[in-house]
């Protein structure tokens, strides 16, 4: 079977939208897919579905806080594109087994025309609130004059429940079940081969382990949850009332006594379904008391610093709570602009820094992002250590304030690389690759002379971010066709950057180079051979 060109356009849109993923920097191949789309969309409606070969993707150790990490996939482009038109073609087939979206808040299928894949907006602080809700009533507002939103207001306990019960599936990713995602897909009335190439994809991503989802794609989050609608079935048919978010769980109880039943409950289900297991540190019985206090915790765009108040209202107001729009400084008043002051936005990181807040720490570099605004470039440089388990949305904030930052790039660049030659970031290559990728997208980083002197002793993900550096660089013209000869043992990865990086080259060298590199491609190397027509 093919799927529908309508599908790859969107999945096209898709990927400019939100990229492939939020945890790895935005693949620079993007750019040849913007520039060749109808190109490539030839080639895309051709594929044959049941014979479609998956390529490989890249594994990182991706750090979640300041001791936890998490195993980060990132897809080849034209696999996230092949799997975001299948997502979009049958998606409304998985969404229509899901639970309402009153019990169940995380990644609702509900793609829009701009390439926005979950619609829902801020499903986490929806699903927070609304626990606050069953608990909780609106008293007093304690901001005079700001709109009606949960946050400007004191709550009161009221007596429908004395325990709230908070559950965590333990590596809830890793352990999904993929027999139970083959069972789900064929529930959904999905076409055969569109099943065997999902479950293709999967097993090639897990060595052929019959475990584990990916965690990066955003398409990937919709399998998680299909892998969880048996469970959602089993508390529905035994009358269990109770709220989720991805494999976060909260029950409401009416003792102490009932929130231990409803742990084993759980407990008992998952292990019967599919063997899964509650993590014994986010297994919690709270008061209802504590419980209200808990989510002023996890209401990430809400303000619970006195810092944050005005900064996150002002964020909302331009952003509108799209994660993904940007804001041209210039249209943010003078008003506003003093209320973002430098002064006020490191008061407000340091405040994240001191509590480890790393989720708040994420939230707000991403929100800085899309306005560019460099007041907190400087205190990125000076605090980066303590930054690392944030440090790629710190590294795509400070990309995004290229055209805004007034002191010397130069200097910056400097410090990224003493930075680089930090214990800890030499033993992470997630760590690297993120610090190298501001060489990527600016050049008035301007050291290409020690990236090169990086390149030969470097791990193939370290080399491709310096042949995508390199490509902005004519200086580097002579290094780029000096490579000829090693490229041939370049990883798939590390050779389309080499081929985006010969796009500079002089026309003589570039058709010989392209010739020999054209020749070692097969009719699968779709992409290699779109990057190919673009650097000609």
């Amino acid at each position: 079977m093919k799927l529908a060109e309508n599908s790859y356009r969107w999945a096209i849109k898709h990927l400019f939208k939100e990229s492939d993923t939020d945890l790895f920097p935005r693949p620079k191949e993007l750019d040849v897919v913007e520039d060749l789309k109808e190109d490539l969309i030839t080639k895309l409606i051709d594929i044959e579905l049941g014979s479609y070969n998956w390529n490989a993707a890249r594994r990182f150790v991706v750090p979640k806080d300041d001791v936890a990490y998490r195993i980060g996939t990132q897809l080849q482009l034209i696999d996230s594109i092949v799997l975001g038109a299948i997502i979009y073609e049958f998606g409304n087939s998985i969404e229509s087994r899901r639970a309402n979206e009153d019990t169940v808040f995380s990644y609702r299928f509900k793609p829009l025309a701009d390439g926005t894949l979950y619609a829902n907006k801020n499903p986490w602080n929806t699903f927070w609130r609304a626990y606050r809700q069953e608990i909780a009533m609106k008293t007093t507002r304690h901001h005079e004059g700001d709109d009606d939103d949960d946050d400007t207001f004191e709550f009161s306990l009221t007596d429908d429940y004395s325990h709230v019960v908070t559950c965590d599936i333990s590596d809830f990713y890793n352990q999904i079940y993929l027999h139970t995602i083959e069972n789900q897909l064929a529930a959904c009335t999905i076409p055969n081969q569109a099943q065997k190439a999902i479950k293709e994809l999967l097993l090639s991503l897990n060595a052929n382990s019959s475990r584990g989802i990916p965690i990066g794609p955003h398409t990937t989050h919709l399998l998680a949850e299909l892998s969880l609608v048996p469970i959602d079935k089993s508390l529905r048919l035994q009358g269990i009332e109770y709220k989720r978010y991805v494999d976060d769980f909260v029950f409401f109880c009416n003792s102490e006594k009932e929130a231990r039943i409803r742990i084993q409950q759980l407990a008992e289900m998952l292990d019967k379904e599919q063997r899964l297991v509650l993590q014994r540190q986010k297994t919690k019985i709270f008061t209802a008391v504590e419980f209200l206090n808990h989510t002023k915790q996890l209401l990430i765009e809400d303000a619970v610093y006195d810092a944050e108040v005005e900064i996150i209202q002002i964020i909302q107001r331009y952003t509108g709570g799209d994660p993904y729009k940007k804001i041209n400084l210039e249209v943010i008043s003078d008003k506003h602009l003093a209320i973002l002051s430098k002064k006020n936005i490191v008061t407000l990181l340091d405040t994240y820094l001191a509590d480890k807040n790393f989720s708040k720490l994420r939230w707000f570099y991403r929100r800085l992002s899309q306005i560019g605004l460099p007041d907190a470039i400087d205190y990125s440089m000076e605090n980066f250590e303590d930054l690392l388990p944030a440090l790629n949305d710190v590294c795509l904030y400070i990309n995004s304030c290229a055209e805004n930052y007034e002191s010397d790039w130069k200097d910056v660049g400097d410090i990224i690389f003493e930075i680089f030659e930090d214990e800890i970031v030499q033993s992470n290559p997630f760590y690297q690759i993120s610090l190298l990728n501001l060489f990527v997208y600016n050049n008035n980083l301007n050291h290409i002379d020690k990236l090169i002197s990086l390149f030969k002793n470097g791990n193939e993900d370290l080399r491709r971010k310096i042949l995508l550096s390199s490509a902005q660089y004519e200086d580097a013209e002579g290094w780029i066709f000096q490579l000829k000869e090693e490229q041939d043992r370049f990883s798939p990865w590390t050779r389309r950057a080499y081929i985006i990086a010969t796009k500079n080259l002089p026309l003589d060298q570039k058709k010989f180079l392209h010739s020999s590199i054209r020749q070692r491609l097969n009719k699968d190397d779709i992409l290699e051979m779109l990057i190919l027509k673009w650097a000609k």
